[in-house]
């Protein structure tokens, strides 16, 4: 084992030192990637980051989506044995969305089944159920045996954690008594868990039985974890039975295997703390030979910004200008034919008409553009004052200026969208349906406020396994949706979590918007689509300030889509706004 230990460390440094002499970056990226999974396994974790870090940052050099999932997935991992479990979802997070580009459902069912292990170790026993079942269904369709016993084992923990004997004996016994696939570590771990089953049962006699199955099993793998657990379960087990010498001698042995784990988590631990640091440093190195380019690609950047922000107000300040023109423009027929009055009484009424319907309409286009680009300009404006400072480092600023450069093209992708629908919508408010991809827009509306969700760190999370079509207004959802994420994130605190789900039917698509933030009064909660203005602001939690007119633009959009919209608050438990849209199937039938 350890001469095959040391031909991997020797022909994955060889195969690097080739690739780098022949310039060959997937080459290099590959020998990276073998050595940092090489360190993980031998939870040297430290070594593991360096190689990880990178082979990471010649894939995104090279524009390489494979080796960037990989790489992802193993950070994940590294953060799951840190007890990281929230950076592991993100990392995990960020795994699923490259392999699904890739269409790599062998490495997704693996991200599904660690996000599963994740959720469990906080306790979100749903979330923990839901990806368990979704690695099971992508590891039947590989055909991947292994990954099938792993999640029957973790399925079989899941219910008995809620007392469900029965269907965790029958998980486990699956994964014994499969006639296609036999693994010592899943078999020690299936056997121990048995044996917690019947302990829980207070069949005391067939717990003994199988731990010790599994303590065999555990031993021959020399596996520490489940060693401790299967001795754990004896010595319970005996001491249960009024077997106490026999409780005795295997709590002894349950104290020494658990304080070489408690040796193994301290190096984990201490393994941490060089983070962040050995990030840095590998950062600095992959960026020093490119200061120069970079500085000229920042002053591109702020080039870029600067023009961006003059359009935006030159085009809303033409807007102002037309509506200002019109209006006089009317004026000046009203007042040509005010000798004309009662032979032309409808078409003056008719004139009128158009008047207001025009100041109406001007009046939420400047409502609904200032309200979308407060957040992102704030967050620009932030990270500029940060930048003025002249505290930060050169690994600093790139970062920032990376931060600011995916903040001004997603902000610019959305004046684009907000002013060619306004422009359509000059004479007034309308409303044009087709069928479109609600998930790929709810991802662009992601991407807007994804720094300011970073910002207070709330986790953003948009959960879906297939696309999302609807038959609406796109520009009309677009900011229908757009509102419910920014207040979803300004009413929730620091370390809060924003969730947008789906559920589908024959008849209809739902689409949630969840939050745990502070919630609404059911006074508030009564007026919430009926009052406008300052009557129903209210100030975010880091004291943003809002219109009051956002929510009546998301239920009069909702009407003119044909959706229902429906909300359920608690206060100081969180919001959740519910839109149904029609299913797009039965609008064509």
């Amino acid at each position: 084992m350890q001469r095959a230990s040391a031909n991997t460390i020797k022909l994955s440094n060889t195969a690097f030192i080739l690739a780098e002499k022949i310039k060959y970056d997937k080459g290099q990226t590959t020998a990276l990637a073998n050595l940092a999974r090489y360190y993980y396994v031998k939870c040297d974790y430290e070594l593991s980051l360096r190689y990880l870090l990178k082979s990471s940052a010649i894939s995104d050099y090279i524009h390489d989506l494979d080796g960037k999932a990989s790489m992802t997935n193993l950070l994940a991992l590294i953060y799951l044995a840190q007890k990281k479990y929230i950076p592991a979802k993100k990392e995990l997070y960020t795994a699923i969305s490259l392999n699904k580009k890739l269409n790599n459902t062998q490495r997704l069912a693996a991200n599904y089944f660690n996000l599963a292990l994740a959720s469990k170790e906080l306790k979100q026993s749903d979330s923990t159920y839901y990806y368990i079942q979704l690695s099971k269904k992508l590891a039947i369709k590989n055909n991947d045996e292994h990954l099938i016993a792993m999640s029957n084992n973790r399925l079989g923990e899941f219910y008995c954690s809620k007392g469900r004997s029965e269907e965790a004996v029958f998980y486990y016994t699956s994964v014994i008594k499969n006639p296609k696939y036999q693994n010592d570590w899943e078999n020690s771990f299936a056997y121990t868990g048995l044996a917690k089953c019947f302990y829980s049962k207070k069949k005391y006699n067939d717990a003994v039985s199988y731990a010790h199955k599994g303590l065999e099993l555990a031993q021959k793998t020399n596996t520490l974890w489940d060693i401790h657990m299967a001795l754990k379960v004896l010595h319970e087990a005996y001491h249960a039975a009024g077997k106490d010498a026999l409780a005795y001698r295997y709590q002894t042995l349950e104290k020494q295997y658990s304080d070489s784990l408690s040796n193994e988590k301290t190096e984990i631990e201490l393994t941490s703390l060089s983070l962040k640091r050995k990030q840095a440093e590998n950062d600095a190195l992959m960026r020093k030979n490119q200061v120069v380019q970079q500085k000229a690609a920042n002053s591109q950047m702020l080039m870029i910004l600067i023009a961006s922000v003059s359009a935006s107000l030159f085009i809303i300040l033409g807007l102002n200008i037309w509506n200002t023109r019109k209006k006089q423009r009317l004026y000046n027929d009203i007042q040509e034919k005010s000798e004309q009055i009662l032979a032309q009484s409808h078409l003056i009424e008719k004139q009128n008409a158009e008047l207001l319907e025009s100041n109406r309409t001007k009046n939420k286009l400047f409502s609904i553009i200032g309200h979308d680009l407060r957040s992102p300009f704030a967050t620009i404006l932030a990270s500029f004052r940060m930048f003025k400072t002249g505290y930060l480092g050169e690994a600093e600023k790139e970062m920032i200026l990376d931060k600011i450069y995916e903040q001004v093209s997603a902000t610019s992708e959305m004046i684009d969208h907000l002013l060619t629908w306004a422009n359509s919508q000059k004479e007034g408010l309308k409303t044009q349906k087709q069928e479109f991809c609600l998930s790929q827009k709810m991802e662009q509306i992601i991407e807007v406020f994804s720094n300011t969700a970073e910002n207070k760190q709330i986790l953003l999370t948009h959960e879906y396994t297939e696309p999302v079509y609807i038959y609406a207004d796109p520009d009309q959802v677009h900011i229908l949706f757009q509102n419910l994420v920014a207040n979803a994130i300004k009413f929730t605190k620091a370390e809060g979590t924003v969730t947008i789900t789906y559920q589908q039917s024959s008849s209809a698509i739902v689409v949630s918007v969840k939050d745990n933030g502070i919630g609404m009064s059911p006074e508030k909660l009564s007026q919430l689509f009926t009052m406008t203005g300052k009557g129903i602001s209210t100030y975010g939690t880091k004291y943003e300030k809002g219109l009051g007119i956002g929510l009546s633009l998301v239920k009069q959009f909702a009407d003119l889509n044909g959706a229902s919209i429906s909300v359920k608050s608690e206060e100081n438990i969180g919001t959740e706004f519910t839109i149904s849209f029609p299913n797009p199937s039965s609008h064509q039938a």
